[in-house]
């Protein structure tokens, strides 16, 4: 019994080493905005494709701004922590030739427009030259995606620009105020008859663009509204209707210049300041839009506030404002009655969700985790059942903390430490205490000091983590008070670094000096030794946005115990394929197989072990977290009494806080 005992600490012992932080992947946020009307309804389907890798994803878009609108949507795409590579990206309708694109560094999200002809790209080029002073850009039907150094570096330049980009707006609104009073100096002098023929040209000039505007003609209307202001620039309405036509053309500072001089009756005002928030969104002047966006929303209007709201989110989200973007979108939710909205408002909570762990992983200071679960197990001793006279069937709780300090971080490396505590509470089928299946349960401490580094060699970014760890499992293998039964002293060092732009390479190494205290363990059934192994662990990203990865893990343990019967080799091969599942959950399936030889042993054996299992876990909060899964386990050797198979089912649920440092 002790054995069996003793065996369900090792299997728990190497387990915990895939539970590591392998700090293998990131993301990079896209906003996509396609300019085409060609197509018509409320959501289209883009296709995105990775020139190097073939990688394909896609992406919903929703209209945005009306019925003829341009269709907008987010995408993160994933890869792997030191590869810097720019990405070439190509965007399509499914089956259809790529898209132009043209890539805009933003903040935190870069904005990549899509076009669907040379014409319409080379003039949109053409504008952010004449906006940026900057040197012309090839059309190509793909988009790059910068590296995260030719963003900062490029947000610097934005910077300087926006300041540019007011001087500008100031200049422009004070010209368009001085020409509007040379226009009522020049109709104050008119006799009245002159100026009532004024009027009256000024409203039939109106009334034409109004229909011009009608049928979404609005370089048009725009032409007409210029003629109405000239003749009459008394009428504050015309001036509104200018302005919005303005904003339509995408004419946004000349738009906001002349909005500012449109006083507006008390039913349009909120209109007017919805369009003003737009022309500054346009001009990626992000916190004025957002500040009126907000404003907007608190008056809970019907129609405006909704919209206003989920922009609103789109720019917290960029400014890596969370917590305010999540509510942004909740109130979207709970206040639209656009179904594309809806839609369009989940999808964003649950990228925030993925963009907010990120973000807030890079200045994590205190991570606290708790978890709860329950065990379902067929064969908790992993002994043959006929071998034994009891029940061998039980139902576990598993409970445990840790609290992990980062005391160290800089961009590229992060020294910490971590504790941790685990522990079971098994009772038989009947949820009655057994003293028997109580001796498989282990309640372990442990102690690690985690650090990683990221660094470059020969050209090639690598990644590296060392974590030595002391441990200290406490079991009552003969029944009874727990006691101390094993403690060891150990290391573990990754080094991974990516091969390609969707493979990544790992190689693991483990050392560790275990002591048995057991009073049995003397001679050669001595368990107390040195262990010492080799993983290999390969990973491939199988889909742009990371939803879906393959991971191999091959490896070789040696055993040296000082007992022989306690000395063994285990070589361990495993796969395990991850992917997005129903109910915006993960999923995973695995397989491993395992042979253990005690080719030292008083009686040589070889142990064969196939695992299977399927893995399901989603978050019910950005912190709180459920794992369901199915294992099938089986036990296979030379020796009869050592043969056992079983299936356990877990439940468990995680919750996490962090403290984030400046």
């Amino acid at each position: 019994m002790k054995f069996a005992a003793l065996g369900i600490a090792g299997v728990f012992i190497v387990n915990s080493a895939y539970a590591l932080d392998a700090k293998i992947s990131q993301t990079q946020s896209l906003e996509l905005e396609l300019q085409d009307n060609s197509v018509q309804g409320d959501s289209r389907p883009l296709r995105v494709r990775d020139s190097e890798s073939g990688k394909v994803a896609q992406v919903m878009l929703h209209r945005r701004g009306g019925a003829n609108g341009p269709w907008s949507g987010f995408f993160i795409i994933q890869f792997f922590i030191g590869d810097n590579r720019p990405r070439i990206l190509e965007f399509s309708d499914p089956g259809q030739p790529p898209f132009y694109a043209y890539a805009i560094p933003g903040q935190t999200v870069q904005r990549i427009v899509l076009f669907k002809s040379a014409d319409e790209l080379a003039k949109f080029v053409a504008v952010q030259e004449q906006k940026q002073k900057a040197k012309p850009v090839a059309a190509a039907p793909v988009a790059k995606v910068l590296s995260p150094q030719a963003v900062r570096r490029l947000e610097r330049q934005e910077r300087e620009e926006k300041r540019q980009m007011e001087k500008t707006q100031l200049a422009l609104e004070e010209e368009q105020a001085r020409q509007r009073a040379q226009l009522l100096e020049q109709q104050a002098a008119l006799s009245l008859a002159e100026k009532n023929r004024k009027k009256a040209a000024a409203t039939n000039m109106v009334k034409e663009a109004d229909k011009l505007y009608a049928k979404q003609d609005y370089a048009g209307a725009e032409r007409k509204y210029a003629q109405a202001v000239d003749m009459d620039p008394e009428e504050d309405s015309y001036y509104y209707r200018y302005g919005v036509t303005l904003y339509k053309i995408e004419n946004y500072n000349k738009s906001l210049a002349t909005l500012s001089m449109a006083d507006v009756p008390s039913e349009l005002s909120l209109e007017k300041d919805y369009y003003v928030a737009l022309n500054h969104l346009k001009l990626r002047d992000y916190e004025k839009a957002r500040k009126q966006f907000v404003e907007i929303r608190s008056e809970n209007d019907a129609t405006l506030s909704p919209m206003a709201s989920f922009f609103a989110g789109n720019i917290e989200m960029q400014q890596q404002k969370f917590p305010e973007a999540r509510s942004s979108m909740e109130y979207v939710l709970d206040n639209s009655k656009d179904p594309r909205l809806d839609r369009s408002a989940e999808e964003l909570l649950n990228q925030i969700d993925k963009m907010q762990a990120f973000y807030e992983s890079k200045k994590e200071k205190y991570r606290f985790t708790g978890f709860i679960g329950a065990v379902y197990d067929g064969n908790v001793l992993n002994v043959a059942e006929n071998n034994v006279t009891t029940d061998v069937k039980a139902l576990r709780l598993n409970y445990g903390a840790s609290a992990l300090a980062i005391w160290k971080r800089t961009p590229t490396s992060d020294f910490g430490t971590q504790i941790g505590i685990s522990d079971y509470y098994s009772t038989n089928t009947s949820f009655q205490g057994d003293a028997v299946l109580q001796t498989a349960d282990p309640l372990q401490l442990d102690l690690s000091l985690p650090f990683h580094k990221e660094f470059e060699f020969s050209k090639r970014s690598l990644n590296w983590e060392l974590v030595p760890t002391y441990r200290s499992i406490y079991m009552s293998p003969t029944g009874g008070t727990r006691s101390e039964v094993i403690r060891s002293l150990g290391v573990n060092t990754t080094l991974a670094a990516p091969v390609q732009s969707d493979m990544l390479m790992a190689v693991r190494l483990e050392a560790s000096k275990e002591e048995t205290l057991l009073d049995s363990s003397v001679g050669d059934d001595d368990q107390s030794g040195l262990r010492y192994g080799l993983t290999l662990l390969p990973t491939w990203i199988l889909d742009l946005k990371g939803e879906k990865s393959l991971t191999l893990d091959a490896g070789y343990l040696i055993n040296q115990a000082e007992g022989r019967n306690y000395r063994y080799k285990r070589s361990s091969v495993g796969l395990t394929y991850a992917f997005a599942a129903w109910w915006k959950s993960n999923a995973s399936l695995r397989a491993e197989y395992s042979s253990q030889n005690y080719d030292e042993a008083v009686t040589t054996r070889i142990d064969s072990n196939p695992i299977v299992t399927a893995a399901f876990n989603k978050d019910l909060k950005r912190n709180v977290n459920w794992l369901m899964s199915v294992q099938y386990n089986v036990g296979d050797s030379d020796e009869d009494s050592y043969d056992y198979n079983k299936f356990v089912v877990t439940s468990l649920f995680t919750f996490t806080h962090s403290i984030l440092g400046k």
